[in-house]
């Protein structure tokens, strides 16, 4: 077994529905990589668990601990077998030795991960981040289908989403414009995050701000980093 501390985690899980239904079940667990993942680990070098109760197909059960609490126990399908086969012919880890039988002594619960050698890779979980990984994904600037984007207008290093109205005088730098944003006349938006539908008022300035969705900049409006959403609405980007 070799252990490797150089590794970064790129938050993308691929779970069973069985592991969704436990962690429905389990509102306590609030992270799924502080919280869930561990557990899985430490669950698939623990013993399984013999009893004539528990079907295979993974039927919801409850499982009276010592202290009387109750809690939901993780039973993992055999529907996936040949996928689960797959997976084991490729693994070389094997949890015995001296003797004939199979890899994890019939456990059904694993965790896999896959590391990548070659190609690009990005954690986008800020802001700036998230600019910046738009802007490396292109050339210079991307404009996506149905835009209308005025004579006089400046675009640098931006990605501009599908149906936006961009009109004269409007100078965009280093941002995102996702679907559907009117942009008036004489704009000037810098480092800056406007989600979809959105209306950023004539001659306004936005510099490193976050426009949620539908949010509407009135005129000449100076902001410079901002959060500008709703109250009764989640950030969506």
């Amino acid at each position: 077994m070799h252990i490797k501390t150089g590794l970064v985690d790129a938050h993308l899980y691929c779970l069973k529905k069985e592991v969704l239904d436990f962690l429905v079940d389990n509102k306590s667990i609030s992270s799924i990589r502080g919280e869930l993942v561990p557990y899985l680990v430490r669950k698939q070098f623990s013993k399984t668990i013999n009893c004539p109760n528990i079907k295979d197909d993974a039927d919801d059960r409850n499982l009276k601990t010592k202290d009387g609490s109750t809690n939901q126990e993780l039973l993992i399908s055999s529907r996936d077998e040949p996928l689960l086969q797959l997976a084991q012919e490729r693994s070389c880890w094997n949890d015995h030795r001296g003797d004939m039988s199979a890899a994890y002594h019939g456990g059904k619960l694993r965790c896999y991960v896959h590391i990548m050698d070659e190609g690009l890779c990005y954690r986008v979980n800020t802001l700036a981040a998230y600019i910046d990984t738009n802007r490396l994904m292109g050339s210079d600037s991307i404009i996506g289908a149905m835009c209308h984007v005025a004579e006089k207008t400046s675009i640098k290093r931006s990605t501009i989403g599908n149906s936006t109205i961009v009109k004269e005088k409007v100078k965009v730098t280093n941002s995102i414009i996702m679907h559907g944003v009117t942009i008036e006349e004489g704009c000037n938006i810098q480092g800056s995050v406007i989600c979809s539908n959105a209306v950023i008022g004539r001659g306004a300035d936005l510099k490193h701000c976050l426009v949620g969705n539908g949010q509407r900049i009135e005129p000449e409006a100076e902001r410079t980093n901002e959060v500008i959403v709703g109250t009764d609405q989640l950030m969506e980007i």
